[in-house]
């Protein structure tokens, strides 16, 4: 089966709350496959690009051959996770330097999953990655935030979740 949905993965956390609502997807939509980036070395944005060789344009290229993208963080300070935040801040490169690799990501389906320690979803925490998939022509397909209660996931969560594959899936 081909895989068409990538779940990026960015918590400091390799086994905590976020991952296991990432595992929830993965089960529930076999054609996903997931990508950690506490796997990659790589820097932040730089303006004279000095660190073009290092793996982020490894995972660009991997991450462009899938449909639809969900990112996966939790919630840290009201945003998202930081290794998340590097990521996305390369995708600068993706409209400067490698031009034609950020053309590929327009039509391309952008979801969002947050986990945080309570039920309140905080105002404007999404924005960010609406505005980035307005911007590269990509389609935001939504989010869903979501929160465990006794290292479980409550079964209101699990409910949302479920609508949350069906709308990726669609």
């Amino acid at each position: 089966m081909k895989k068409d949905i990538l779940l990026i993965f960015g918590s400091a956390r390799a086994d905590g709350d976020t991952r296991m609502m990432a595992n929830f997807l993965l089960e529930k939509m076999p054609n996903s496959e997931l990508l950690n980036l506490h796997d990659f070395d790589f820097s932040g944005y730089d303006y004279e690009h000095k660190n073009a060789e290092d793996d982020f344009f490894k995972m660009a290229e991997h991450m462009l051959t899938f449909d639809k993208i969900v990112f996966c963080t939790p919630v840290y300070w009201y945003s998202m996770s930081a290794i998340l935040k590097r990521f996305l801040d390369r995708w600068s490169d993706l409209v400067t330097i490698r031009k034609e690799k950020g053309r590929g990501l327009a039509g391309k389906k952008l979801f969002v999953l947050c986990c945080s320690s309570d039920e309140e979803e905080h105002e404007g925490f999404f924005m960010p990655f609406e505005k980035t998939a307005g911007y590269l022509d990509m389609i935001y397909g939504g989010e869903i935030h979501t929160y465990v209660v006794d290292e479980k996931i409550p079964e209101e969560v699990q409910n949302r979740l479920l609508d949350f594959c069906k709308k990726i899936t669609a």
